[in-house]
């Protein structure tokens, strides 16, 4: 399999005046949905299509159900998702842990570490250059290309 990208023009946060440069990007053709993966899961396990989307449904609901209870948690073989926390914008920092309440909190964010095994099998790909003007504008949303 061949990753595909396109040429996109970037501009320099140093110096926004500037002339953008193109540096290649990823060619995102469209989503898949859960109904397509439950069809693929399917024909490789004795599951239904039907039974696979309400797996990927219950995971859905019992993931971040553990991560907000401080959890990391783990899918062998594909990584950790865990929670990790914005700082507000007034919060400076703290001489002493004590002073350090819930409202230096500003949010979540889900943090994902992916497991040796599928970063192994995500680290040689092949790339193919693809024509940016195949690419839709919601995937390529600021419309440039080559």
């Amino acid at each position: 399999m061949a990753v595909p990208f396109v040429s996109r023009k970037r501009l320099n946060p140093r110096d926004l005046e500037a002339e953008g440069k193109f540096y290649p990007a990823p060619a995102y053709i469209a989503e898949i949905g859960v109904n397509q993966l439950a069809e693929e899961i399917s024909s490789s396990t004795t599951l239904t299509p039907t039974e696979v989307i309400g797996v990927i449904r219950s995971l859905l609901l019992t993931v971040p159900k553990y991560m907000l209870l401080g959890y990391k948690v783990r899918l062998d073989s594909f990584g950790i998702f865990k929670l990790g926390l914005k700082t507000a914008e007034t919060c400076k920092g703290h001489e002493k842990a004590g002073s350090v309440t819930a409202n230096d909190i500003a949010g979540v964010k889900v943090m994902y570490t992916p497991d040796s095994m599928l970063s192994a099998k995500l680290a040689k790909p092949e790339y193919v250059k693809l024509d940016a003007k195949y690419i839709s504008d919601e995937a390529n949303p600021t419309g440039t290309g080559d």
